[in-house]
């Protein structure tokens, strides 16, 4: 790919460097394993340091640590080994540690929580609907006289109780933003609404008004501050110096930052399965800091098969590039058949 450096199939050991991404492709996900294995087999410093594999679902996680017992532990059989003080969040737990432990804001304590958004979001509903802004809103809530400045709160009762809904809906929706879209909560925040259809721009002013009467740092503004302290301090998050996120079809822009912050002073290994080497040689050249938004960049591929199944690992590898040009790829070819 165009701006990673690629090596050959073998992997890395541990270095003195401090850290690197790493991103390891295969076509399939058994090579990745025993790739990935390989790296495990080599001690930590820290003998009592639990390895970190995010992986995105608990099947995956037995998989790959059955695969993984084949080479951890084995004695001379090969076959009975154990994979033991390793780890499996999810790649979602693994940044949301990341974050709370730089910031100090977690999931308990955190007001933008959806659930937690809900109240505040329904009282800046409520004291807003008579305005012209939230006139869209107001007419899907059956507000009489909606955007007039002279609603009476009577309208269609059936539509009345559509409230909680529209809030936890548009709390949920948020969050999202938050996560795949930071730079446009960033717009918002400075009062630049371009970028969203005319139609929905009464979302803008109502986060604006929610996000004041919270108070504190919105969510995108903490992934921003939590980047900022891994770079000025990696001993702020208790990981151990290498960190892997294991078979990942799609990382969000926010948590693909994070985890290139980390990766300031530990190892980060990303581990992709990648439908073909020629299509990842395909990739053009992505500016460093580029935003790659969600489905601006399409595949190189010309057959449609490899078109469907490699839509999100190229806009994914487009990411990497942006954020991470100094990341070293490795390419993890399958063996080839036995004859039977």
């Amino acid at each position: 790919m165009a701006g990673l450096s690629e090596r050959a199939s073998t992997v890395p050991r541990m270095t003195d460097s401090g850290g690197g991404v790493h991103v390891h492709r295969g076509e399939r996900a058994d090579a990745l394993a025993a790739a990935l294995a390989e790296l495990l087999a080599a001690p930590l410093p820290d003998p009592f340091a639990a390895e970190v594999v995010a992986v995105s679902a608990p099947g995956m996680e037995r998989w790959l640590a059955q695969r993984l017992a084949h080479r951890l532990g084995t004695g001379p059989s090969g076959q009975d080994g154990v994979c033991a003080a390793v780890r499996f969040p999810s790649p979602a737990a693994l940044v949301g540690e990341v974050v709370e432990a730089a910031t100090g804001v977690g999931a308990d304590t955190d007001p933008w929580r959806p659930e937690r958004l809900v109240w505040p979001l329904l009282t800046e509903l409520d004291a807003a609907l008579d305005e012209p802004w939230c006139a869209t809103l107001a007419a899907h809530l059956g507000r009489r006289g909606a955007g007039s400045g002279n609603g009476d709160g009577a309208g269609d009762p059936s539509r009345r109780g559509r409230r909680v809904a529209a809030a936890s809906g548009r709390a949920g929706l948020w969050a999202r933003y938050a996560v795949q879209g930071p730079p446009l909560l960033a717009d918002w925040r400075a009062g630049r609404d371009g970028s969203t259809p005319e139609d929905l721009r009464w979302q803008a002013e109502l986060w604006r008004r929610v996000r004041a009467r919270v108070g504190g740092a919105d969510p995108a503004q903490r992934w921003a501050q939590a980047c900022e302290v891994l770079g000025q301090c990696g001993e702020s998050v208790a990981l151990p110096s290498r960190v892997s996120v294991f078979g990942p079809t799609r990382l969000p822009a926010a948590h693909l930052e994070v985890l290139v912050a980390l990766a300031r002073h530990r190892e980060v290994h990303l581990w992709l399965p990648h439908p073909s080497p020629a299509l990842w040689r395909r990739q053009g050249p992505v500016p460093p800091g580029t935003a790659v938004r969600r489905g601006e960049f399409g595949t190189p591929a010309r057959h449609p098969l490899l078109a469907s199944l490699g839509r999100d690992l190229h806009e994914m590898g487009a990411r990497i590039a942006a954020v991470a040009p100094d990341a070293v790829a490795h390419h993890h070819p399958a063996d080839p058949p036995q004859p039977t």
